[in-house]
């Protein structure tokens, strides 16, 4: 069984729904009404990046209770999934999208690993994973940082894409 998000619905307008709670009344226009929608909220762990680096090891790789530490999120992953806290300064781009240092990411381990996007990879030389944009050149695929301050990697047959970022966040 892999272990994805918690799922916890918090229906926000159910008391509405059945006919108890204060009504809505149309800010201005009889045809329009606000519809109250359920929040849906994913769990899933914060792990290290030596963790990441060897999650296809792993024969279940994050049961519940497997992180001290777990934060929520609205993405419904496509499967196994878990956050990451982004290290170094190879993901600050001068312009553009920029993954700084202390930004948490939500990695989906089955999301579509299409060149554009930005990839948890692990290469052979080391026991972590590393966080770089796939990009396809001549028919070579890279780990390019988003910082051009760094060399692309080349991303040969023993890469591994362990996931997709798929959300970012940051504590202030």
């Amino acid at each position: 069984m892999h272990w994805r998000g918690q799922r916890a619905f918090v229906p926000n307008g159910w008391r509405l729904a059945i006919g108890e709670g204060p009504e809505k009344e149309a800010p201005f226009d009889a045809n329009v009404a606000l519809i109250d929608q359920p929040n849906m909220s994913f769990r899933y762990p914060v792990i290290s990046w030596v963790s990441a680096g060897s999650w296809e090891e792993a024969v279940e790789p994050y049961p519940d209770g497997f992180s001290d530490r777990y934060e929520i999120s609205d993405y419904d992953s496509k499967g196994p999934a878990f956050w990451l806290v982004v290290k170094g300064d190879s993901m600050t781009a001068p312009t553009g999208i920029s993954v700084p240092e202390g930004m948490m990411i939500l990695v989906d381990t089955e999301a579509d690993v299409q060149p554009g996007r930005l990839v948890i990879a692990k290469l052979p030389a080391s026991n972590e994973a590393t966080f770089k944009k796939l990009v396809e050149e001549g028919g070579t695929r890279y780990l390019k940082p988003l910082n051009p301050a760094y060399k692309m990697i080349e991303c040969g047959a023993d890469c591994r894409i362990i996931g997709v970022a798929v959300r970012m966040t940051a504590r202030l």
